[in-house]
């Protein structure tokens, strides 16, 4: 099975943990902390949700999994648009579970399949 579809399953079956370090790196902030989110700078892309932590995980799994293709430049492309993805899920008010999903979708369009 590759390694987006695992991912997939864990997504679906609910297994991600509920709390994770919040994420931040390469332009791209992930947080629940309000204060944060206020204090953001103009390039750095910032999530601001209660789902921070699952959020987070998603990010660093996304990350394992293209670890390979991700390299000292193309990092202030690759983390911060999952960002803009999540931003754009969340206003919508999406389920968890249909945001992260959506996020493993359109990253495996972008950079292939694992």
């Amino acid at each position: 099975m590759k390694k987006l579809d695992n991912l997939r399953l864990l997504i679906e079956k609910g297994k991600f943990p509920k709390i994770f370090p919040e994420f931040a790196g390469a332009d791209l902030i992930i947080t629940k902390d309000i204060e944060r989110f206020k204090e953001q700078k103009e390039h750095h892309v910032v999530v601001y949700s209660e789902h921070a932590p699952a959020l987070s995980w998603l990010v660093t799994k996304l990350k394992k999994i293209y670890v390979s293709e991700i390299n000292y430049i193309n990092k202030y492309d690759f983390y911060p648009s999952i960002g803009i993805l999540m931003n754009n899920k969340l206003k919508r008010q999406e389920f968890l579970f249909e945001t992260m999903l959506y996020i493993v979708d359109e990253i495996e369009k972008k950079c292939g399949t694992k």
